[in-house]
């Protein structure tokens, strides 16, 4: 009895043992996390105090200046201060950015009734720095106006006003605005962010025609920008002019990206097994301009190819209708998608996933799709087609979870007219003629 009493005790002491080790390891890692989060939030602390100090040293610098040197290299208004610079700061890199515009301001009236609109200019200061408690995305920002000793004189040029706004319409803030004007005297080349308008208006730039390249973004966001001739024959936005004396506005339209999953499947016939390394053209609906020969210009048209297992994310598409299509070459036609292509619209920050199945290609063949009037796809619809020279082919539409839902393919079909009959429970029977010329795509309405 003792013998098992003394092993029955040291298994126990065992266990306390290992419970107690535990409890130290769960207590020394929260010890540890607690040390790193003090150390991280001193070091970001001193981080920031060091980044103040060096944008108050900037702004009495900039402060200490003559106003007419009051500018940036390459920026409206010109000086003689650089844009972006690297400071060494106590085993730190920071990064001082200067910004500098000119306002307009209200007490005297504003464009177009102000025609010295270059009342004064206000400086912006950030200061960002890498490291263990980096602050890039939320930089130590400072402000200040500088006024001339006397009245306001005109510095000469135009103003130009960029309106930057989502896909409601809403102005989009602190977007990524640059203008680069090569050809100007001194030459442009500055960035700068939207205010909480959704807008950047520069007066005093230098006159010139169709000189001023534009460029929108936002990071998360899609882009947008002018265009020479050079580049589209017809652009719908060109770069901009900017008149002496005159506003001069234009408008983008971003918005945050979307994603698109899409796998390529074999036909019914086949399960709809996924289909690997599948080329598709994925084509937008939004044009650029148009071409030398009055032919749209498509924002997005690329061909893609799915991977082995028949998948391909597409994660930086912008807001927009977008239709898939089958390549040229291509052994393959669409005889299904779910969901509908065009997909009208893909919507911003959303993401879905797109099945599409495959069939052998033929020179004519007809994808009908069944719809309710309130465009809802009808499952297990029963379908007939067939010509005045005997021939005749059947089938049933795919139920939700099929990349053929709502939809039927016919293939081998030649240049001609067939009748179409339909039959669904709940709904009155189709019978109507389809034309069927090459690859035929047809929506046809069922009443209930």
């Amino acid at each position: 009895m003792l013998p098992r009493l003394s092993r029955l005790f040291r298994g126990q002491v065992y266990i306390e043992v290992l419970i107690a080790m535990a409890v130290m390891a769960i207590l020394g890692l929260t010890l540890f996390r607690l040390s790193a989060l003090s150390y991280e939030l001193i070091s970001f602390s001193r981080a920031r105090i060091a980044a103040r100090h060096l944008a108050q040293e900037k702004i009495e610098f900039i402060r200490n200046l003559p106003y007419a040197d009051v500018g940036t290299l390459g920026g409206i208004p010109s000086g003689t201060l650089v844009q972006s610079e690297n400071i060494e700061r106590n085993g730190l890199s920071y990064t001082v950015k200067v910004a500098v515009t000119y306002k307009d301001d209200p007490f005297d009236g504003v464009l177009p009734d102000d025609l010295l609109p270059t009342d004064y200019k206000q400086i912006r200061v950030d200061v960002s720095w890498q490291g263990l408690a980096s602050s890039s995305v939320n930089p130590v920002t400072m402000i200040t106006d500088i006024a001339p000793k006397g009245i306001e004189t005109a510095a000469g040029g135009g103003t130009l006003s960029v309106f930057v706004f989502d896909s409601n319409a809403q102005p989009v803030i602190q977007a990524d605005v640059t203008l680069v004007a090569p050809s100007v005297n001194p030459p442009v080349n500055l960035t700068l962010k939207t205010a909480a308008s959704g807008r950047v208006i520069l007066p005093g730039a230098p006159p010139c025609n169709n000189c001023y390249q534009i460029r929108v973004g936002k990071t998360g966001y899609s882009s947008d920008k002018t265009y020479s001739t050079d580049e589209i024959a017809n652009p719908n936005k060109l770069h901009m002019s900017v008149v002496e004396g005159q506003l001069r506005e234009i408008s983008f339209a971003i918005d945050k990206l979307s994603t698109i999953n899409f796998t390529s499947r074999s036909s019914r016939a086949n399960g709809f097994a996924p289909l690997p390394n599948i080329s598709f053209r994925l084509k937008g609906g939004k044009t650029l301009g148009t071409d030398v020969y009055d032919d749209p210009v498509y924002k997005y048209d690329q061909t893609h190819t799915t991977g082995a297992d028949g998948r391909l994310s597409l994660t930086t598409l912008e807001w927009d209708n977008y239709d898939l299509i089958m390549p040229a070459a291509s052994s393959y036609a669409i005889s299904g998608t779910n969901p509908l292509t065009p997909i009208s619209p893909l919507l911003p920050n959303t993401s879905i996933d797109l099945n599409f199945a495959l069939d052998n290609y033929t020179a004519n063949s007809l994808l009908a799709v069944f719809t309710d009037p309130a465009s809802a796809l009808i499952a297990t619809l029963a379908a007939r087609l067939s010509d005045a020279g005997g021939f005749e082919a059947t089938g049933s539409s795919g139920i939700s979870g099929d990349p053929d839902f709502g939809q039927i393919f016919f293939s081998g079909l030649n240049t001609q007219t067939y009748t179409l009959q339909a039959t669904a429970s709940g709904f009155q029977d189709f019978s109507g003629s389809i034309i069927v010329q090459s690859a035929t795509k047809e929506k046809i309405i069922i009443t209930p």
